[in-house]
């Protein structure tokens, strides 16, 4: 409450006295420069009008609207990143609210970091590599590897074009099967 919103009853010293708090001082709600939106919701002026002013159809807005709006502002905050690629995630992992962004000009990079950070987020046991491989696989998402990677992983196993598929098996039975290869 401004001191000039103090009730007429007030004696003059009591209007002047600086670092003192009576109880109905903490009565905002009683003063001009207050108007309530809804139950717990206030609009407070802070500039030198007598009241703030109120859109009446505030109430009317919906979960959905805030939801385009919050889009609408992140579209504008990650555009205005110097980068080619750029993400803004708001994430619910069991219950608890996440958030997380990433900006670069390489498309790699900026999508290792999102499902790293995902996979970084959920309750798991398992190396961000592997979770990432076993997500995949459980999401049935379908993935094409350049056929040479595969040549990487044979070099990587000690295997050449010349081995069969039962030693490529034999070889990798004690290893996680890898791609891109570990150099």
């Amino acid at each position: 409450m401004a001191p000039s919103d103090l009730p007429d009853d007030v004696p003059a010293s009591a209007r002047e006295e600086e670092g003192v708090v009576r109880p109905d001082d903490l009565d905002y709600t009683a003063s001009e420069r207050v108007a309530e939106l809804s139950d717990g919701r206030y609009v407070v002026a802070t500039d030198n009008d007598e009241s703030p002013s109120v859109d009446e159809n505030a109430d009317d807005e919906t979960v959905d609207d805030r939801g385009t709006l919050a889009r609408q502002q992140m579209s504008r905050y990650l555009s205005e990143r110097d980068s080619d690629y750029g993400f803004a995630l708001t994430a619910a992992f069991d219950g608890e609210i996440k958030q997380h962004e990433g900006v670069s000009d390489d498309v790699a990079t900026s999508f290792g970091d999102l499902v790293t950070w995902y996979v970084e987020q959920i309750d798991t046991e398992a190396s961000p590599s592997e979770a990432i491989g076993i997500l995949l696989l459980a999401s049935e998402t379908s993935v094409t590897y350049p056929t040479n990677t595969l040549a990487a992983v044979l070099r990587q196993h000690g295997l050449s074009l010349d081995d069969s598929i039962s030693d490529l098996v034999d070889a990798l039975q004690d290893h996680a099967f890898r791609i891109p290869a570990e150099d």
